[in-house]
């Protein structure tokens, strides 16, 4: 694992103020059709939903934990309702700081807080997400963003980072394992503070930089993990779909329903491989409960654990 020296106090305080409430707002407007369609440049997305470069921003966070393994680790597993375009990762102290406020106020008297669930509204945000965001702040592309940190200048980057709903209840329990409230400048916001943590924040810019050089090569940027006006220009110019040599393609991913959907090449050749099997799909490259139930038939009919989830087993099954 790629170790990052750096004092904790003084990276945890080096990043800009966004309103996160505003930003969540937003994202949970119903934009999700217009994002959803189009699958043009970066550059030329509509606004105002980050959903829209969901393909690339996979890639990014499949990319970050190919440079630092297990650095991100997702926490759908929790007791969380997770928002349209909030992507379930964190730190792994982080995420194990979370589970424990989260037992902490089930553990609490009263039926009400047993089944209590943490709204998340956002939480690791890809380079190409808080791109699209910046280009949108002051009313761009119509809209209502005010303040938004640069890329790379925000710490829900470095996978440390939540907003939720409900603060007033769930503060006293996320603040006794480590989650420090922003404040009424931002009341959803809350960060993770507790020891052990990596700044990864340059490797979000990173692992963007690399995956245009591996797509690029006549056309090479560095790979510095700096944010400037080359790596800009190549964001502008990529799909929101990803790119064509995709880091999965040498790494596979683990398949299986989540929110946001999953989605990219590796589901369309999962979906191309069921349909050469006889099962009836369309490759849409989207991997949600109907391809999971046809998963599910393959793997009963192939004699594997039929959960709808596609790892190593079901891959070599469906691939030889």
């Amino acid at each position: 694992m790629t170790e990052i020296e750096v004092n904790q106090e003084e990276w945890l305080e080096d990043f800009d103020f966004e309103p996160c409430e505003e930003i969540s707002h937003v994202e949970e407007e119903a934009l999700g059709t217009r994002a959803g369609a189009y699958t043009g440049s970066v550059q030329n997305a509509p606004g105002c939903s980050t959903m829209v470069a969901n393909g690339l921003s996979q890639q990014l966070i499949h990319e970050v934990n190919l440079m630092i393994p297990g650095v991100l680790v997702s926490f759908d597993d929790l007791n969380v309702n997770l928002g349209n375009a909030a992507y379930p990762f964190l730190q792994p102290q982080a995420k194990e700081a979370l589970a424990k406020a989260i037992r902490d106020r089930q553990n609490e008297a009263g039926e009400a807080n047993r089944n209590k669930t943490l709204r998340v509204n956002s939480t690791y945000r890809t380079l190409v997400q808080q791109y699209l965001l910046y280009g949108w702040r002051g009313g761009r592309r119509g809209c209502p963003y005010g303040l938004v940190a640069p890329p790379g200048r925000s710490n829900h980057q470095g996978g440390l980072a939540i907003d939720i709903n409900d603060h007033l209840g769930w503060r006293p329990h996320l603040e006794r394992y480590g989650w420090q409230w922003f404040g009424n400048r931002d009341k959803p916001h809350f960060t993770y503070r507790g020891s052990g943590t990596k700044d990864i924040r340059n490797h979000a810019i990173k692992a963007f930089q690399r995956l245009w050089n591996r797509n690029h090569p006549d056309d090479q940027i560095a790979e510095d993990g700096i944010y400037g006006n080359n790596t800009a220009s190549r964001i502008n110019q990529t799909s929101v779909k990803g790119f064509t040599i995709a880091p999965w393609d040498t790494e596979p991913r683990l398949l299986r329903v989540s929110r946001p959907m999953t989605e990219g090449s590796d589901v369309i050749k999962v979906q191309e491989a069921l349909q050469a099997k006889g099962f009836d799909i369309f490759p849409d490259g989207l991997f949600g409960n109907g391809t999971a139930s046809i998963v599910k038939q393959f793997q009963e009919r192939e004699g594997l654990v039929a959960d709808g989830i596609v790892g190593s087993e079901t891959r070599e099954a469906l691939f030889t």
